[in-house]
């Protein structure tokens, strides 16, 4: 059996299960010998590279290709290094493209998912090609998260946009071109207008105190609750018409309880007087 065709059957096995472990760099360092095979693995973009009949690490085809690796070159650690920090990279790129396809996100929420399984210098290069290319840019992030949160207040908008990465000048920016201060107002009451249609039965201070409080736990600053809240609830009821109507049935329930004793009491006496 020829060199690369026992590399190939025995070792190939052992080269696609080590080519999921992270490669030792220091490792990669050290090897110098000859290419002796590119066995394929499961993966048919993905191939095995053997060096002295021994694996040493898993690249992907175009990597290969563009790297010029084939059976019979000599190589040394540095080269395959070149060529695994390309292969990284493509994995990287590959893999923030996916995430950014799948939803929108900022570039802080990329770099945390990379760096899971990538070294910080392979995220980094990936994410200044990513915005280089137009795929990250948190300004349009921030932009298009107020727009798609209608219901969310100035406030609640700029904590979560500065949480998520994006930093106070582009939050501040993107909440103040999408809500200035009266439409913040108009939006607080829309947003209290369709909460206060679920609300039956309940008087001015409940109704107030319930809004204000609705509207605070969405990001409204106090200004725009007041403003939005005041006038909704000014022609409600002092108190609430389903307490009134409880307080007569008692009333009336005690009225004809005490009718029917004194129609009782009545009767006994004609008996008695008879």
């Amino acid at each position: 059996m020829s060199e690369r065709g026992r590399d190939g059957s025995a070792g190939a096995r052992r080269g696609r299960r080590a080519a999921r472990r992270q490669v030792d760099p220091e490792a990669l360092r050290q090897i110098a010998g000859r290419i002796t095979a590119i066995a394929e693995q499961r993966d048919p973009e993905r191939r095995s590279v053997f060096v002295d009949g021994e694996f040493v690490l898993g690249l992907s085809l175009e990597t290969i290709l563009r790297c010029g690796l084939k059976v019979g070159l000599p190589v040394d650690g540095e080269t395959l290094l070149a060529a695994y920090g390309m292969d990284l990279e493509r994995q990287a790129w590959e893999a923030g493209l996916r995430l950014l396809a799948a939803a929108p996100r900022t570039r802080r929420e990329v770099a945390l998912r990379l760096g899971r399984r990538y070294p910080p210098e392979t995220v980094e290069r990936v994410l200044e090609r990513l915005t280089a290319a137009g795929w990250l840019d948190d300004r349009a992030y921030a932009v298009g998260y107020v727009r798609s949160h209608p219901d969310y207040g100035s406030r609640r908008l700029l904590a979560d946009l500065i949480r998520k990465g994006v930093d106070r000048e582009n939050a501040a920016a993107a909440v103040a071109s999408e809500r200035g201060a009266e439409e913040a107002v108009e939006h607080a009451r829309a947003v209290a207008e369709a909460r206060l249609r679920r609300m039956t039965g309940v008087d001015r201070t409940t109704a107030a105190r319930r809004l204000a409080g609705y509207l605070a736990r969405r990001g409204f600053g106090p200004e725009a609750v007041r403003a939005a809240v005041q006038p909704l609830v000014a022609g409600l009821p002092d108190q609430a018409p389903a307490r009134r109507t409880r307080g007569l049935q008692r009333r009336t329930s005690l009225g004809r309880r005490g009718d029917g004793k004194a129609d009782r009491g009545g009767a006994g006496g004609d008996g008695d007087d008879a």
